[in-house]
């Protein structure tokens, strides 16, 4: 698929110059980095209003102890997903599955 997108000259010039100084091959993959690069700048603000969130809760006293218990708790729960087939990590699936 291709789409003609009008973009300002000032950036086209830096678009140009990526790839007159050969760090691309083309506009388009030129184009095509940055908006890899804005999704990977917006997961990351996402991560870090995930933290936030736990160095919230962290201080109003909202955490769990990691002790002994809990680490054979998480080692269970992960068995036990394994087994299921389920990804142990939302966005990493288990091989083969």
């Amino acid at each position: 698929m291709s789409e003609t997108v009008e973009i300002p000259e000032d950036v086209a010039a830096v678009v140009q110059q990526k790839v007159e100084q050969g760090l691309y091959p083309d506009s388009g993959a030129a184009i095509a980095e940055a908006i890899r690069l804005i999704d990977e700048h917006d997961e990351l603000v996402a991560l870090r209003a995930k933290i936030q969130v736990g160095l919230d809760q962290a201080a109003r006293g909202e955490v769990v102890p990691f002790n002994e218990e809990t680490r054979q708790r998480i080692i269970r729960e992960g068995h036990a997903k394994y087994e299921r087939g389920d990804p142990l990590i939302p966005y990493i699936s288990v091989p083969g599955q």
